[in-house]
């Protein structure tokens, strides 16, 4: 068998070509197939700036439940007793948005600070979404 060096070229560049347009079809099907819940959060770090030990800072994290099941909520594991949340509704329905209340008590703190706030699933232990407080703490 025989074959042409400009042939030969010439195949390859179309079968890569065709290649190319398979790909970009198949692209936007295997993006819409979610099939779990995704939570998002568009300010996932809230900045307190700088505080004295007095301050409880309180931010409310607004969560969206972005994929295609309902999330159920098991509990806020954060990185501190300093810190607490707590999320308004057990399930999140897809589409549907919930609040999360962060606290943080500065007492006994000081210098940089940045705690975190982990949402834990009913079905895993690995965290759905990581949220953060951080700032300052100054020390009298």
């Amino acid at each position: 068998m025989k074959f042409e060096s400009g042939n030969l070229k010439l195949e390859i560049r179309n079968f890569k070509y065709g290649l190319s347009i398979a790909l970009l079809l198949l692209i936007p099907c295997i993006a819409g197939a979610v099939e779990g819940y995704t939570l998002v959060c568009d300010e996932p770090v809230y900045n307190f700036g700088t505080v004295d030990q007095t301050a409880v800072i309180t931010n409310v994290f607004l969560i969206r439940n972005d994929g295609d099941l309902t999330y159920v909520h098991k509990y806020v594991h954060t990185s501190c007793g300093c810190t607490r949340g707590r999320v308004e509704k057990r399930m999140i329905e897809p589409g549907e948005t919930v609040k999360l209340t962060a606290i943080y008590t500065a007492a006994r703190r000081r210098g940089k600070q940045k705690k975190m706030l982990r949402m834990i699933p009913m079905n895993s232990a690995e965290p759905s979404i990581v949220l953060y407080l951080e700032g300052f703490v100054n020390t009298p």
